[in-house]
């Protein structure tokens, strides 16, 4: 089985082209100035429909981890251990990812991180976090 790779939707193909080039983009509300990742129609705290796309700082914070010792399946067997982590943006979204390039086990709450990126399949690059200082 090959890695699932993510599908963009008429919503989503913003963020997805963003990973490509290299930026972490997300939405911010014109009305409230709220932030927010997962790509939506209205802002979750003003149901507003008035989201621009910005490009986040990339920083934030491990707010969960947990190291996956045994990939789901041939795709992700050979990667582990690995850690799949929920990153608290420095803007306020808090989204899941992979904390990569340190020892699994080293990754804790509070970790500093910065975003990277990971090509995955041609064309299509997920969004990473890396421990910084």
């Amino acid at each position: 089985m090959d890695r699932p790779i993510p599908h963009p939707t008429n919503i989503s193909r913003t963020f997805w082209e963003g990973c490509r080039n290299g930026k972490l983009l997300i939405q911010k509300c014109r009305n409230c100035s709220y932030h927010t990742y997962f790509p939506a129609y209205a802002c979750p705290n003003c149901l507003s429909s008035e989201l621009d796309w910005i490009e986040a700082s990339g920083r934030g914070a491990v707010y969960s981890a947990t190291v996956v010792e045994r990939g789901a399946g041939p795709a992700f067997e050979k990667e582990a251990p690995f850690v799949v982590a929920l990153i608290e943006l420095d803007e306020g979204p808090v989204m899941m990812s992979n904390v990569v390039g340190s020892p699994p086990y080293e990754v804790k709450i509070g970790d500093r991180v910065t975003v990277d990126f990971r090509e995955v399949a041609e064309g299509v690059t997920l969004p990473v976090f890396r421990k910084s200082g």
